[in-house]
């Protein structure tokens, strides 16, 4: 007998062993199945998990391009009407702002849980000529309503956002407030040039709180390890 036909007989001896071991063990049989189905809904989960996350995104304001860029050169907006949309408040600012040059970022943080902005922007120009022409603007009407303009840097809200309903996403932008606060404390001599709010302050401070513990927990870990 050719090694071909011994193959063949191998082939079908281990397949007829294999239906025997099922015939004869049908729990064993049950049981792949189950791990078969498991897996399957697992990865119905991840992926389910993956489409929320990008759906968030989408909703979320601090998924957008916009959501970075504050800086020095920042300018703060409130007082304009927040009944509308994010894009219908950011096409009315860029629209208001337009006379300033040319506007690089319109950024209005809305809350994901409500839909509704918390009342504030911030706008970066290309140019900072057009900065003091921007801040010109403060007192300026839109819609019936008095707008006030004023550096970005001057606000409480470009160091961190407080006592809003947001997502993950949101409180992942915290980390990064937190660090522009402690570069802005480095550039002020430790923040004596101006205080932030007792409500911020506090926050901050039970938030490196928290950091402290989890970094002390982490270093006991390393130890014990």
């Amino acid at each position: 007998m050719d090694q071909s036909k011994l193959k063949r007989c191998s082939a079908s001896s281990s397949s007829h062993a294999e239906a025997a071991a099922e015939a004869a063990d049908p729990l064993q049989k049950a049981e792949r199945e189950l791990n078969d189905l498991e897996t399957e809904v697992n990865c119905r989960k991840r992926q389910k998990q993956e489409e929320e996350t990008t759906e968030k995104k989408k909703k979320c304001c601090f998924g957008t391009k916009d959501a970075e860029g504050n800086n020095e050169h920042t300018i703060f907006v409130t007082g304009f009407d927040n009944s509308g949309s994010r894009d219908e408040i950011r096409s009315a600012l860029a629209k208001h702002f337009s006379s300033c040059g040319e506007l690089t970022r319109v950024f209005v943080h809305i809350e994901c849980e409500t839909g509704v902005s918390r009342g504030y922007a911030f706008i970066n120009l290309k140019k900072r000529v057009g900065i003091e022409a921007a801040l010109s603007l403060n007192g300026s009407d839109l819609g019936g309503r008095k707008l006030l303009v004023t550096m970005a840097t001057l606000r409480d809200e470009y160091y961190g956002h407080v006592n809003f309903k947001g997502c993950e996403i949101c409180f992942a932008m915290f980390a990064a407030a937190s660090r522009r606060l402690t570069r802005w404390k480095l550039k002020t001599g430790g923040g004596k040039f101006r205080r932030l709010s007792p409500e911020l302050e506090e926050k901050f401070r039970l938030r490196r709180k928290e950091l402290m513990a989890s970094r002390k927990i982490e270093k006991s870990k390393t130890k014990d390890g």
